[in-house]
């Protein structure tokens, strides 16, 4: 598969099966992930791998504790299609409350990507961007996505937690920022094909 059509057909998935993962398959999805661009070369993430099944249904427990309060890292979860199962007139509200995350405990694997603000690596001069950490990270979650899709594993960047909570019981730094939780494992379902705005009409050319 080459990285076009691991691009197009990447989905979300939400449903898998109980397989496991192979272990030499996320030790491939990490090296691409590592291999992501970050300024200066910092490299400014790191990965915690969750593979127990009571951790996993503890980390639904703590997304729904996280609907309850409303402490919920959206990170774009408006553009989750459907926005969840959202009906014509139905609030956001509600449809967050009626999103399920009880896929997590059927998860195989779940990698949670951690950002470092000051990698020993540190960006120096004063254009130094405070945020790159996050676009580096960001970029380190693609190429896992589509690393998975490469080794026909079904994916998703799940971000419906309450951060504070999760980094809690995954014992992350507080120097440190929970960016997002990667699901893997085998599809047990095909997602529909999203909607796609024709690119033409995002792309200008600069005329001076």
């Amino acid at each position: 598969m080459d990285v076009f059509e691991a691009i197009e057909t990447r989905r979300s998935h939400r449903a898998y099966k109980s397989d496991p993962v192979e272990p030499e398959k996320i030790d491939r999805i990490l090296e691409a992930a590592h291999w992501a661009p970050s300024p200066a070369n910092g490299q400014p993430w790191e990965f915690i791998i969750i593979s127990d099944p009571n951790s996993r249904e503890h980390l639904v427990d703590l997304s729904e504790e996280a609907r309850k309060t409303g402490n919920i890292e959206l990170h774009g979860f408006s553009y989750v299609r459907p926005i969840p199962q959202a009906q014509p007139g139905e609030s956001f509200e509600n449809s967050v409350n009626r999103y399920s995350v009880s896929f997590l405990k059927k998860v195989p694997v779940i990698i949670a990507v951690v950002g470092d603000p000051n990698p020993p690596i540190k960006p120096v001069g004063p254009g130094r961007v405070q945020d790159g950490y996050k676009y580096a990270c960001a970029a380190a979650i693609q190429n896992m996505l589509l690393a998975a899709q490469a080794l026909g594993l079904a994916s998703l960047w799940f971000t419906f937690f309450d951060n504070e909570l999760v980094s809690r019981f995954l014992n992350v730094d507080p120097d440190k920022n929970l960016l997002a939780l990667v699901c893997l494992g085998y599809a047990a379902g095909t997602p529909p094909t999203p909607g796609r705005i024709p690119a033409s009409t995002k792309v200008r050319h600069y005329q001076p």
